[in-house]
């Protein structure tokens, strides 16, 4: 299983698994490109969606990025 937490930064995040993007635009979050990306983390930037589903959205993303 993926290790995504709360303390995650999320330019980390998405340079590590791009597929994330995908859970930030279904959320509806301008995360993605925002210049301060480098210094928030999840627990930051959560704009109304919890961060247990927030993580969960991600690993999702995340493996169907890993399926052949």
């Amino acid at each position: 299983m993926i290790k995504i937490d709360s303390k995650i930064c999320i330019q980390e995040l998405l340079e590590r698994y791009p597929r994330a993007t995908t859970a930030f635009i279904k959320h509806r979050m301008l995360c993605v490109g925002c210049p301060a990306q480098a210094f928030h983390t999840l627990d930051a930037r959560i704009h109304g969606n919890t961060v247990n589903d927030m993580c969960a959205a991600i690993r999702e993303a995340i493996q169907t990025e890993e399926k052949p």
